[in-house]
């Protein structure tokens, strides 16, 4: 089973290709990331928007594998929450190549994703993905990895400041990960001086994590969602304003 994942939820574009297989005599499946290409659209002196990038590297990804796209089983992406123009490009684009090879597409979390980085990744732990809401605020849920490495969501996906959520927050072993956490590194260890930070080339969203989440949810036979729809948690900031006047 093959899984074409993209990622448009931040400064990053990521697009990986997953394939999942049952070797003989296994109880669960196995995951190879056959390709994946991320690039950092919003850095550097010539920097690109999401839609500038993402067709051109789902179209390398295809040509570097040497597979077709029709060899694609599921295609997945990043619901949200996250960059909510990039949210959009990246549905947009996930419901194009979806239709066109007739596959079901996958929504999946952003946070789901970012926490998969964690996946088989050691002990026991409570896994924290945090993404910059702006504001003053953080996209963030709590999660638990078991001994056997597994990962499972614990709490509602919610945007508050740091410091409102930090106190709630407990464990032997404390994993924080993403934007949102380098961006208040300080604040976490003045509340948890133990917490661990992930290493830079997992602290951040990657479609491979994206496709491996969509994978063990087909195989799980979990319910999925395969429409095309934006997971906001807290409205976009236009609408905000809309709203801020209309009390005004």
């Amino acid at each position: 089973m093959k899984i074409l994942a993209i990622d448009t939820s931040g400064l990053q574009a990521g697009a990986a290709i997953v394939n999942a297989y049952s070797p003989h005599g296994a109880q669960s499946s196995s995951y190879i990331t056959i390709g994946e290409v991320t690039l950092n659209a919003r850095t550097g002196e010539n920097s690109y928007t999401h839609s500038e990038i993402l067709m051109p590297a789902v179209e390398q990804l295809f040509k570097l594998t040497r597979l077709e796209p029709q060899d694609i089983d599921y295609v997945a992406y990043t619901n949200g929450p996250g960059s909510f123009t990039g949210l959009r490009i990246g549905a947009s684009c996930a419901l194009a190549m979806a239709h066109s090879l007739n596959k079901p597409a996958i929504a999946v979390p952003t946070l789901d994703a970012l926490a998969y980085n964690t996946l088989n990744a050691g002990k026991e732990a409570t896994i924290i993905p945090m993404l910059d809401a702006r504001r003053g605020q953080v996209y963030t849920a709590v999660y638990s990895r078991c001994a056997e490495g597994k990962i499972t969501r614990n709490t509602d996906f919610t945007a508050l400041p740091v410091e409102e959520f930090l106190p709630a927050i407990s464990g032997e072993k404390i994993i924080f990960l993403g934007d949102g956490a380098d961006k208040n590194r300080d604040i976490i260890l003045n509340f948890l001086p133990r917490a661990i930070f992930a290493s830079l080339n997992n602290n951040r969203q990657r479609a491979s994590s994206v496709g491996v989440w969509a994978a063990e949810k087909i195989a799980a036979n979990q319910d999925i969602s395969r429409e095309i729809e934006i997971l906001y948690v807290r409205a976009p900031q236009a609408v905000r304003e809309k709203e801020k006047k209309c009390t005004i």
